[in-house]
């Protein structure tokens, strides 16, 4: 009995190592090293691993598994043709998904960066606009995310239908930027970077929304917006950049 049992623990110790390959981000250097290597099919199936079940066991890799790892996938691509076409592959099952109606806005998420990554971001625009047909909600939910994309490609009306109202916009700009400077400001690991940073993406937002608003002759609104973007600001940098928006996009309006 002594034997059997000692045995059965050995094979479930077994099966779980084989199943729980550990820490994913030590699974992402080791692709990192296996590609380095030239060993170019472990370095696949670690990248693939890692996209599939890197969230089930930090959350916190989210950012991660959409930005550094797709890149190191990419470049793997490049050397690799088999990893490029995997990467291809899950994009569009997952787009696939989200057409038949199964979409998630993580999944929209994966999709959107996939294509960033492969410069392919007219193929997140098609996505979009056909998800505003087949599955309305989501694309509600999704606009955040692809509002860039459909910027860049002059997809106004989509945005105009699916943009918030400017002063939700604002509110929810200036809470940013305010907790962004307390982080700065009571937390000795955030440097100038992160202030930087937190004004770009204020002055980046300012300018996604007012070119919408422009582009769909709602200048008094856009006026109005660009008041309240300014409205208690004392950052020197913020108000010089809100005064360059203003010229650049109204000055005509």
């Amino acid at each position: 009995m002594k034997k059997t049992s000692f045995f059965i623990i050995v094979m479930i110790m077994f099966v779980s190592s084989c199943s729980n390959p550990g820490d994913p981000e030590k699974v992402l250097a080791r692709a990192r090293k296996y590609f380095q290597q030239g060993n170019y099919e472990k370095a696949l199936q670690d990248y693939i691993w890692f996209h599939n079940n890197a969230l089930k066991y930090k959350p916190s890799l989210y950012g991660v598994r959409l930005s550094f790892a797709l890149l190191d996938w990419i470049e793997l691509g490049k050397k690799y043709p088999k990893a490029h076409n995997a990467l291809i592959d899950i994009r569009n099952r997952k787009t696939d998904l989200i057409k038949k109606g199964h979409g998630t806005l993580e999944l929209f998420h994966d999709v959107k960066s996939i294509n960033k990554y492969l410069y392919e971001t007219k193929r997140t625009v098609d996505l979009y606009k056909e998800m505003t047909v087949c599955d309305f909600e989501l694309a509600k939910r999704c606009y955040c995310l692809a509002k860039n994309d459909l910027i860049a490609h002059q997809e106004f009306e989509i945005c105009n239908q699916f943009m918030k109202a400017p002063l939700f916009i604002v509110r929810d700009m200036r809470q940013m930027l305010d907790k962004n400077i307390e982080i700065y400001k009571t937390n000795q690991w955030a440097d100038e970077a992160h202030l930087e940073w937190s004004i770009q993406h204020y002055l980046k937002e300012t300018e996604y929304t007012l070119i919408v608003l422009v582009k769909n002759k709602r200048f008094v609104e856009a006026n109005q917006f660009l008041v309240d973007a300014s409205k208690d600001i004392d950052i020197a940098r913020i108000k010089t950049g809100l005064s360059d928006l203003k010229d650049k996009y109204m000055t005509n309006s």
